[in-house]
């Protein structure tokens, strides 16, 4: 029995060898690159929420430190920096004198929660949490026992 197998490597085993290291070499230079100039790109950010006609409970509920959370996909949002809450009223059109008022609604608040957050920044978006962020978005937020919707007032970056 005359068989001509050989058992070391041809020209084209080492070549294939070369061809795989250069592309996972490539592939390692090239996310390397990516994780350096996204961690660039990170800024503190502070936001407002405002949360219209709440309860006195969910008031008492949010408090300084709370982490947030986007109650539908559940990214996170940051940490509650600061709140304030005021009665809450609606705009109402009064027909017999022809103008706008404004009408306390009883037993409610509006509520402004400052969150804080760290933020990846480009040229087109503010990625909070994984989440993009823009002025008159509504966002669903969540606590420890809370949830309500609100929308995004303004977003202030940190230097």
């Amino acid at each position: 029995m005359n068989s001509k197998s050989r058992k070391g490597l041809n020209l084209l085993d080492i070549l294939i060898i070369i061809v795989v290291a250069a592309v996972i070499g490539g592939g390692w230079y090239l996310y390397s690159q990516y994780t350096a100039a996204s961690q660039l790109n990170k800024h503190v950010v502070e936001y407002k929420v405002e949360l219209k006609g709440v309860d006195q409970a969910f008031v008492n509920a949010v408090a300084k430190g709370d982490l947030l959370r986007e109650s539908v996909k559940g990214n996170n949002l940051g940490k509650v920096a600061d709140m304030t809450s005021a009665p809450a009223s609606n705009i109402n059109t009064d027909f017999l004198n022809g103008k706008y008022v404004e009408v306390p609604v009883p037993d409610k608040y509006d509520m402004i929660l400052t969150i804080y957050s760290e933020a990846a920044m480009s040229d087109r978006s503010i990625t909070v949490g994984g989440l993009e962020i823009k002025i008159g978005q509504k966002l669903f937020v969540k606590g420890k026992g809370y949830a309500r919707e609100g929308y995004i007032l303004n977003i202030d970056i940190k230097k």
